[in-house]
């Protein structure tokens, strides 16, 4: 993590000091059952900076930073080759004058010592990481950057989300996990996977919120402005939540739903027969995997799987599609969604 200042360093020099602190008010840290830290509250009356706010903020920056961190090894690429950081984590960093005006992006910049980089957030619930890769890939395509980093954080506010029905059904908790991903966007090689931003569609305000709408505009649109039908996609990419967590906790098996409705879809375009439906959605669509964090399972967690079946020719493309919620904030009732195809490069 971050140094700390030295006024900090002092204070927190030994465990006595943390078992103080706890005593008094602050959040233990534990691994294990071993006291390894501890989390004061940033003021003591601004609800935006008590203890429970700022470790969801320090575990989005976290988790998000050791996947950059992780990604930009991997490569062997050097921290200070990277120009610019979206982060498009659920948190929103702020106090009581700006709640969410805060810049997670720069802070995991900072962590992972992208010296060179700048950043900002892109908040848009579940949506927010294809709206964060087609800023990015703009930025990359326009000329503006030439290596940016798009990173999330996992959000520790649903760490356990639906324990309560997991555990009334005689089951584990299987929301046990933080999920965090990274991806660095470079200008596109012939021959190598690359985003189509003449493919991106958005969610405009005027389409409602049915199942069919989310599917014209963000799957039928977009491909009829490329010539392609929906039975040209080889792989959907959309929200991948893991039905073991979500059936037992009556929310049923989001990406079959999602599958079953492109294919109906199909259907009614003449582009499918009504007994090709259940074909469509074996050979296009795939099994839910992802734990319930909101942003992570919505597309986004199968780009590296998508990369490495293009790279291998056992596909030719891959649409990914999220779909988000921003009625939570009390200002609409809104959804809101995002897609973009995904495909060899050939110029």
């Amino acid at each position: 993590m971050t140094k700390p200042t030295k006024a900090k360093q002092l204070r927190l020099k030994s465990f006595a000091e943390i078992e103080s602190l706890c005593h008094k008010g602050a959040l233990p840290l534990y691994s294990d059952e071993k006291l390894v830290g501890c989390i004061e509250a940033g003021h003591a009356e601004d609800v935006n900076l008590s203890v429970d706010v700022l470790l969801e903020n320090l575990a989005a920056k976290a988790t998000a930073a050791h996947a950059l961190k992780s990604l930009l090894s991997a490569l062997k690429m050097d921290p200070n080759d990277v120009d610019y950081v979206i982060s498009c984590s659920e948190e929103a960093v702020g106090d009581r004058y700006n709640r969410g005006g805060g810049n997670l992006a720069k802070a995991i910049a900072e962590e992972v010592a992208c010296e060179n980089a700048s950043g900002s957030d892109v908040k848009a619930f579940c949506a927010g990481p294809l709206y964060a890769m087609v800023h990015g890939a703009s930025l990359v395509q326009s000329g503006v950057c030439n290596k940016v980093a798009v990173v999330a954080g996992g959000s520790l506010a649903k760490l356990g989300m639906k324990f309560e029905s997991h555990l009334k059904k005689g089951m584990p908790v299987l929301e046990d996990v933080l999920g965090s991903f990274a991806v660095i966007l470079s200008p596109a090689k012939i021959g190598e996977p690359c985003m189509r931003l003449d493919s991106a569609a958005f969610h405009p305000v005027r389409a409602g919120a049915s199942p069919q709408a989310m599917a014209e505009c963000l799957a039928e649109k977009p491909l009829a402005k490329l010539g392609m039908k929906l039975t040209d996609v080889d792989r959907y990419a959309v929200e991948l939540h893991n039905p073991e967590i979500t059936v037992p906790s009556g929310s049923g098996d989001v990406p079959k739903t999602n599958y079953l409705t492109l294919a109906a879809l199909a259907v009614i375009r003449g582009q499918i027969r009504k007994d090709q439906m259940e074909d469509f959605v074996r050979t296009r669509g795939m099994v839910g995997y992802a734990p319930t964090q909101g942003h992570i399972p919505s597309a986004i967690v199968y780009l590296g799987h998508a990369l490495d079946a293009l790279r291998n020719n056992e596909i030719n493309n891959a649409l990914f599609i999220s779909k988000g919620s921003l009625f939570l904030g009390r200002m609409t009732q809104l959804s809101d969604g995002c897609s973009f195809l995904v495909e060899k490069s050939e110029k």
